[in-house]
């Protein structure tokens, strides 16, 4: 019987640790595009450490750029930017859907309502004495009697609405 046997692969090489490069101050300053003074903040922030008589590059390489973006993360100057950027965004989304017609304004739906809600108002008013035979008196102030319960369920029933969506009784709001 013979038997299969794996072809010899070769070993994957392993990264040989590397010596640590360490720099002075003024190199990773270079290194870094900023300042000496700022690299001494730097390490007194914490965010580089000094081995010896430096810095270790690559070390520092990677904790500078972490430090930036939980810097920017928690900056309350980019917070603001970021609420300034959701307030406009918000705003052109309504500026689009008010274009759209999917929006509109509010004084404009009242205005709209308030005009609907005379020309029905009128209309009952005036509903006894274009429905009553002349000089049937028993008949017209019978139909201004359910006229008038319309107008107080009417009424009552606008004014639950406003009570549910809190809005101000109207001699606050108009007075």
């Amino acid at each position: 019987m013979t038997e299969t046997v794996a072809p010899a692969t070769k070993p994957v090489p392993r990264p040989r640790p590397r010596k640590t490069e360490i720099v002075s101050a003024s190199a990773l300053a270079l290194h870094l595009d900023c300042s000496r003074a700022y690299i001494d903040k730097l390490e007194a922030e914490g965010v580089i450490q000094r081995q010896g008589d430096g810095f270790p590059l690559d070390q520092s390489r990677v904790a500078y750029p972490r430090y930036l973006r939980r810097e920017r993360r928690q900056s309350p100057r980019s917070e603001a930017d970021a609420g300034h950027v959701r307030v406009k965004t918000e705003m052109l989304q309504l500026r689009l859907m008010e274009k759209k017609r999917e929006l509109v304004r509010r004084i404009d739906v009242d205005a709209l309502v308030d005009d609907i809600a005379g020309v029905t108002l009128t209309a009952l008013s005036s509903m006894p004495s274009r429905c009553a035979p002349r000089g049937d008196l028993a008949i017209r102030r019978s139909i201004e009697r359910v006229v008038f319960e319309v107008r107080t369920e009417i009424a009552r029933v606008g004014q639950e609405m406003a009570d549910k969506c809190g809005e101000p009784p109207l001699d606050e709001r108009y007075g």
